[in-house]
């Protein structure tokens, strides 16, 4: 028996489990598997308002181009320009992108008043399984080195992710720690690592996505290989403050613990924030579950204080 049997889920969450099923796949092909967890995470997107500005550009890298949408106040830039953040979108590094994550990042941007950079990297089976990585960085180098272009403090970034997208924010950290870059602060929401296939949530649709175990079942069985296991990164001692936020119903919870682990080892300051009887993939109910929202305001807390020390 699964150890997160034991957890009472919230109604909220139970109802999020229940249409992540209704919205399912059309067919066995990726393109349905993407368009369907789009459609699912744009029903938790609220309506675009005049008090936000939202642009979509093509961001040309060294092997190919990607599309990255910005988000920012619609209001003049600061005279020394915006903080921002640099927002690493989950989605198991097979689907996800601007539409499914546009319901985090531009409410990051609103309530912090800052600019957020949202950018959609090469995704499995088109590309690698670690061309996340090396698309992220590119573009936040690119991103931070014409600060001027971008209205941006170049200094000001916080790098902020969730599910899987957490593997590749921290890789990114410690790439740019040994370059010797700076950022304020890393804020993760529900890390996701490699795991055994559980009994838990196993129609629910983003968990399959973060599932390695159940997304294989997409792929040819030769097309993953063990050097693909998205597995907690080997952290070297940085002092970038670190937010972390964990689900009580966490079928990664063996390797969330191992990044906690790693973190109080390194001495790295970080928070923790659990999510009581919810699974990592709640993060879109943050307007709509308290239990969620809470988790949501200790991290735009977080984020605002280190920003603004």
């Amino acid at each position: 028996m699964n150890a997160n049997s034991e957890v009472v889920l919230t109604e909220d969450m139970q109802m999020f489990d229940y249409w992540s099923q209704v919205y399912s796949p059309a067919d066995r092909h990726i393109d349905s598997l993407r368009a369907a967890y789009d459609a699912f995470l744009q029903h938790y997107t609220l309506p675009r308002t005049e008090q936000m500005e939202v642009e979509d550009f093509d961001l040309k890298l060294s092997t190919h181009e990607v599309s990255m949408r910005v988000f920012n106040p619609a209001q003049p830039a600061p005279s020394q320009g915006w903080k921002w953040i640099f927002y690493v979108h989950g989605g198991g590094n097979v689907v996800g992108g601007a539409d499914s994550h546009e319901y985090i990042a531009r409410q990051l941007s609103r309530d912090l008043n800052l600019k957020v950079f949202l950018v959609e990297y090469g995704l499995f089976p088109e590309f690698s399984w670690q061309q996340g990585l090396t698309d992220s960085m590119e573009a936040y180098q690119q991103i931070r080195t014409n600060a001027a272009q971008w209205q941006i403090q170049a200094d000001e970034s916080v790098i902020a992710a969730d599910a899987s997208g957490c593997s590749i924010a921290l890789s990114m950290q410690q790439q740019l720690a040994a370059q010797q870059t700076d950022i304020k602060a890393m804020t993760l929401f529900f890390p996701t690592f490699t795991s055994e296939q559980t009994s838990v949530a196993v129609n629910s649709l983003v968990y399959q996505v973060e599932q390695q175990a159940l997304v294989q079942q997409w792929f040819e069985p030769s097309a993953l290989s063990v050097e693909d296991s998205r597995t907690v990164p080997a952290l070297a001692p940085v002092s970038v403050q670190t937010f972390v936020a964990v689900a009580e119903a966490n079928d990664f919870k063996a390797a969330t613990q191992a990044l906690l682990d790693q973190l109080k080892q390194n001495n790295t300051p970080f928070e923790t924030v659990t999510a009581r009887g919810l699974r990592g993939s709640c993060l879109p109910l943050m307007r709509d579950c308290p239990e969620t929202a809470a988790v949501y305001e200790a991290a735009v807390n977080f984020i605002s204080h280190q920003l603004n020390n």
